[in-house]
């Protein structure tokens, strides 16, 4: 196979359809099979059906037979059960409501129209969007390829990914545009699920539709729901199990909770912020009813567990967390630094310098927090009329409830759990206090403001939202990689993988690369603590003038059986050590595989500070605590007088203390080590020689003065001097190759 073939198998329209179609045809059939003797919309049978399909995916992916074979026959046998049990689920009846009138018809259908198709087109094209070209159908796109998940552990490897199981069938028979169309279809299937809500809550017609199209115009609904996110899915099981209690409010039948505990559960497996659904729907059913019983709670919370519980446990056995890649301060592991937890929290919950002023404007138009809901959400001051009604009350309760997690990551569509509620109790306000005519002008406004080219004549900086109505690549005229080639710079850096490396090769990334479109391993820079420890080896050989501590402690030779060195003092810096290095008078004493290393924090790393490599170092992580330390247990007792550790942290000063183990336990040997300073002196070859011990042979890197841009402009030219030799590049962009 040619390096380029990855990228030519593109596949034509028909494939396409297929794909998304089977997809959704699974789920379907799959939602009606199970709830055949009850009466559900088929909108709730596509939910449930979903939910199933996905788990059994990730059965097939853990079992290693996640291929086209398996999908086929996983649908042969759906549609042979389909036909046996008949036509499905019976279709349930929702309460009268008042009809809208059929001006109020005709406007949001032409709305919903006119933006369904721009969807659908946007939706058939290739894929563009950030999240979704390197994780979301990147990971996808290498279950397809192996028949499962690999044995690698990253940072987006570990997310839940229970949407991503729909895609998984979808791309193996129509690739990234099939994917995309899953996607989509449950954000076309999201209207009307609004509107059986809008029924249950009594409201009027016109007020449902209304809001409807509030949210369906709403920029950030098309860019992530056109995509292959997962946010559209997300909102779309939020509001079934939102239905499914309103079912049981109202029916006081139980199995309307089991249902509504899958579709929460589900919400989970989707994305972290999900689970918040599950608490909810516990807090609705446990203040709905006096005296809830256990058996009730149980219907609810159990299938929640059990439609969470693969990616709670695929956490847990492959990393010893079970909300891993997050808190793992709490969570101590090999895979993932504390400092992970902080960065995030530092990253995802920034305001970018934006005044809580100004923060709604941002969001409705700004797009400051990359994304934005549209003009008309600027009257939303004006839907707390609707707290005069019990359904507007019901709709700004769970609209604020879901827009928790926002405040943890700042992403405008975070927010869009919230964005159907928060419509619903617009239009209602706007019902109460303006005539008709008056609240589809604001509707009208949404719908011509959101559009693609109107949208960018009165914002002239780029937000993001759908840019283009991209029909010819949709259609497949033009070509799939001629088209990504014009639109995105980023497809020529996976091009640039697949031409000038070889299957199985994997490579170290400065950069962020779009994985969805070669099947090259690649580790980004910071998805992992191995990420970080590498990176941080090529920050070391970048600085060879940094000063460098040598810590050397001195006691009377004896034998002993371990060494412990202990940091008694807490301190707001970590600790670092690139050496340690033991002696028996003026002999070093070697290292030994038979030797146990201890330590708190980080024991998995200490290894580095026995390596001989002074490129790479151990640390902490996290700020020292009082008490952190590193041990050497011996395999048999070692006549010691001294050890030299090589750090930078005594630069501060900070005291050490040493400890032997000798036959009656841990004795002080010394706390006053004799510390002399010195550079840390050219380490580069050592450092690209750590990573390639790591397993990888090329080195990706942008040349620039800022950022990791300084690792790459440290490289280009001095290309020896590293080890390196450059193998091909795209302007800024080097790739290297590890000698």
């Amino acid at each position: 196979m040619r390096a380029g073939d990855y990228n030519d198998r593109l596949p034509i329209l028909p494939s396409i359809l297929f794909g998304a179609f089977f997809t959704l045809a699974v789920a379907w059939m799959l939602g009606n099979i199970c709830l055949h003797r009850l009466p559900v919309p088929w909108t709730i049978a596509l939910a449930v059906g979903a939910a199933v399909e996905s788990n059994i995916v990730f059965l097939l992916l853990v079992s290693g037979v996640g291929n086209r074979v398996s999908f086929g026959l996983l649908g042969a046998v759906c549609l042979a059960a389909f036909w046996w049990v008949g036509r499905g689920a019976a279709r349930l009846t929702d309460p009268a409501k008042a009809r809208a009138d059929r001006v109020s018809i005709r406007l949001a259908a032409a709305a919903l129209a006119c933006y369904g198709a721009l969807y659908l087109i946007n939706a058939l094209a290739p894929e563009l969007e950030p999240d979704a070209r390197a994780y979301h159908l990147g990971l996808t796109s290498e279950y397809v390829r192996l028949g499962g998940f690999p044995s690698r552990v990253g940072f987006y490897e570990m997310l839940p990914q229970g949407f991503e199981m729909l895609f998984v069938p979808a791309f193996a028979f129509g690739r990234h545009s099939a994917a995309r169309l899953v996607h989509c279809a449950f954000l076309l299937a999201t209207v009307p699920l609004m509107l059986r809500i809008g029924r249950r809550l009594e409201l009027p017609g016109g007020v449902v539709l209304a809001a409807a199209v509030l949210y369906f115009c709403a920029p950030m609904t098309g860019i992530t729901g056109t995509s292959a996110y997962t946010d559209a899915g997300g909102v779309f099981f939020t509001l079934a199990t939102f239905y499914l209690l309103l079912v049981w409010r109202d029916t006081r039948d139980v199995r309307y909770l089991a249902l509504a505990g899958i579709t929460a559960g589900f919400c989970y497996a989707i994305k972290f912020p999900g689970g918040l659904v599950v608490v909810l729907a516990v807090v609705f059913v446990v203040a709905g009813e006096r005296g809830i019983r256990a058996r009730q709670l149980a219907l609810l919370i159990g299938p929640a567990l059990a439609v969470a519980a693969p990616w709670i446990l695929r956490d847990l056995i492959m990393t010893g967390n079970p909300v891993a890649p997050l808190f793992n301060r709490f969570f101590p592991n090999p895979y993932f630094h504390p400092s992970m937890d902080r960065n995030l929290e530092a990253a995802l919950g920034s305001w970018w310098g934006v005044p809580p002023w100004r923060v709604p404007y941002e969001l409705v138009i700004g797009g400051t927090f990359a994304g934005t809901m549209g003009p008309v959400f600027f009257a939303l001051p004006l839907g707390l009329l609707a707290l005069r009604k019990r359904a507007g009350r019901l709709c700004w309760m769970v609209a604020a409830l879901l827009a928790l997690p926002w405040f943890w990551n700042t992403g405008a569509r975070f927010l869009m759990p919230a964005l159907p509620f928060l419509a619903m109790a617009l239009a209602l306000a706007m019902a109460i206090a303006l005539p008709r005519q008056a609240l589809w002008a604001c509707v009208a406004v949404q719908a011509v403001a959101c559009w693609p080219q109107i949208f960018g004549l009165y914002h002239r900086e780029y937000t993001w939202r759908l840019e283009r109505i991209p029909w010819r690549a949709a259609l497949r005229i033009q070509p799939e990689q001629d088209y990504l080639s014009s639109v995105l710079p980023a497809y020529h850096v996976a091009r640039l993988l697949q031409d000038n490396t070889k299957p199985g090769e994997r490579i170290f990334s400065l950069i962020s690369v779009p994985t969805a479109y070669t099947d090259r391993e690649v580790l980004e820079f910071w998805h992992s603590a191995q990420a970080d420890q590498l990176l941080d080896t090529l920050r070391v050989a970048v600085a060879p003038n940094d000063p460098l501590f040598d810590v050397k402690a001195d006691w009377t030779p004896h034998a002993m059986w371990g060494l412990r060195i202990r940091m008694p003092q807490a301190s707001p810096v970590e600790w670092q050590i690139h050496e340690i290095k033991l002696f028996s008078g003026d002999y070093p004493v070697p290292g030994s595989p038979q030797w146990e290393l201890q330590a708190w924090p980080n024991v998995w790393e200490l290894p580095l500070a026995f390596d001989e490599n002074r490129a790479t170092r151990w640390r902490t992580w996290e700020p020292i605590r009082a008490g952190m330390y590193v041990e050497a247990d011996f395999d048999r007792a070692q006549a010691l007088s001294g050890a030299v550790v090589t750090s930078p942290t005594a630069y501060y000063p900070l005291p050490f203390e040493f400890y032997g183990r000798e036959r009656d336990g841990w004795h002080l040997l010394t706390s006053r080590p004799v510390v002399t300073q010195r550079p840390l002196g050219d380490v580069r070859m050592a450092a690209t020689r750590a990573i390639r011990g790591a397993g990888f042979r090329y080195i990706l890197a942008y040349n620039s003065d800022e950022g990791n841009g300084v690792l790459g402009a440290a490289m280009v030219g001095h290309e020896a001097e590293w080890g390196l030799e450059k193998t091909a590049d795209l302007g800024p962009m080097v790739l290297f190759r590890i000698k």
